[in-house]
């Protein structure tokens, strides 16, 4: 990755037991979208802060005991992200990349979640009659 650690999309746990071959548990287009999507915005993003002593750590990849979220979420196949993107609010940033959505930045992003405080981005494979990045609501 050129603009992430890996502890900035895992949680302290699976940092620990797994380091930075934590990279196995993401397949290479999530990796990508990310760093993508850092590129497109030119702008600091933040996923996970647990090692700064933030609050967030399971808002990149969620290991299979993790109580957070949806049990079949993407995010515990490390193809879903729950971001902060300097300088821009969650909705403007939603509006920011369906705006661009054929930018070829954006092109590994299929859904967003929609109406949160968070920018969740993620690549699960759409069904019809989504569309090219389709907003979900949970």
């Amino acid at each position: 990755m050129k603009y992430f650690k890996m502890e900035e999309i895992v949680d302290k746990n699976t940092f620990d037991n797994f380091g930075h071959s934590a990279w196995q548990l993401f397949p290479p287009d999530s990796l990508d979208m990310l760093d993508n999507l850092r590129e497109f915005f030119s702008a600091p993003i933040t996923c996970n802060n647990w090692l700064e002593g933030g609050q967030f750590q399971f808002r990149g990849y969620r290991p299979s005991w993790c109580n957070v979220g949806a049990p079949q979420s993407y995010h515990r196949k490390g193809m879903a992200f729950d971001l902060d993107v300097e300088g821009y609010t969650a909705e403007e940033a939603r509006q920011k990349i369906l705006a661009n959505q054929d930018n070829e930045l954006l092109k590994l992003i299929t859904r967003m979640e929609a109406d949160t405080s968070w920018l969740h981005i993620d690549c699960k494979p759409l069904v019809a009659p989504q569309e090219r990045i389709y907003l979900f609501e949970v």
